[in-house]
């Protein structure tokens, strides 16, 4: 089995032969036929966006895309103690800012938003994604993110299903499950600011002390009252897709191949599980 450093190596000569030489994916694929697997999504993803730079956005967007990258870039950077991007592979940087700085915001990334697994698009669409989840800095807001991604996910599977691809409903079903993990991990065992639920309110039989004078104590009760309220909308939200989600598959469990039942069993599965502890952990 070859390692990370060898596998980035095999990357880096196959990303020359696709985007300097013009060879084929497949040409590629034949002489790391052990990797296929591996490296076919992502020599897909740097095809689109060798393809997509050739759209040239006007000059001004071109600056704005760059200063707002750049200074999410600053804040995320100050806020860690690694550097920003550091837990990527040196291909997965290249890739993920070359998206940022020439799609984001353009048609390319607003068509591939609305892509589904058999379109060209659909890895741009998952690199989007994923940008998006690394440039969130909040866990609530990589929570409220995971379960936007997970009704993506459901509309995908419905999608594939009706063309009776079991294969790709699987796959979808595997990145649904991800995310549905990902947002009870990202909610459970986070007390707002580390302060007990039941000391967000006074008891109701104590009269509520005077109101103090402005303070770096009252601004952070503040930001205790708004993470909980946002906990109580991303819950409103998950306990909705908890009823829908399951509903809509089943919907169309009735009327699907019967090649794709089994796949569509198995994403009801993932999902009845995956709300269920996603709201245990929002209690």
């Amino acid at each position: 089995m070859k390692t990370s450093k060898e596998f980035d190596n095999i990357l880096d000569e196959c990303l020359e032969r696709l985007l300097v030489k013009g060879e084929t994916i497949e040409q590629c694929l034949q002489d790391y036929p052990e990797q296929a697997a591996e490296l076919k999504p992502l020599l897909q993803t740097a095809l689109v966006a060798k393809k997509a730079s050739a759209i040239q956005p006007r000059a001004e967007f071109k600056a704005r895309a760059r200063y707002q990258f750049r200074s999410a870039f600053q804040e995320v950077a100050s806020k860690r103690s690694r550097p920003f991007f550091g837990w990527l592979p040196r291909w997965a940087t290249v890739v993920t800012i070359v998206l940022v700085l020439l799609l984001a915001g353009g048609g390319t990334v607003a068509a591939a938003g609305n892509s589904m697994p058999d379109n060209p698009l659909y890895p741009v669409k998952l690199t989007t994604e994923q940008v998006r989840l690394t440039l969130t800095l909040s866990q609530i807001g990589k929570a409220r993110l995971c379960a936007q991604l997970a009704d993506r996910r459901v509309a995908e599977i419905i999608y594939m299903a009706n063309k009776g691809d079991a294969q790709q409903v699987e796959l979808i079903t595997q990145r649904l499950d991800k995310r549905l993990v990902m947002l009870a991990v990202l909610v459970s065992a986070r007390e707002v600011s580390g302060a007990p639920k039941a000391a967000l309110a006074p008891p109701a039989e104590e009269a509520p002390p005077p109101a103090p004078a402005p303070s770096e104590e009252a601004g952070g009760n503040r930001d205790v009252y708004a993470q909980a309220d946002d906990r109580a909308q991303l819950r409103m939200t998950v306990a909705r897709y908890a009823v829908n989600h399951p509903a809509a598959l089943l919907a169309v469990l009735e009327k699907s191949p019967e090649s794709a039942k089994p796949a569509l069993r198995r994403a009801i599965a993932v999902l009845v599980a995956g709300y269920k502890r996603a709201l245990e952990a929002l209690d």
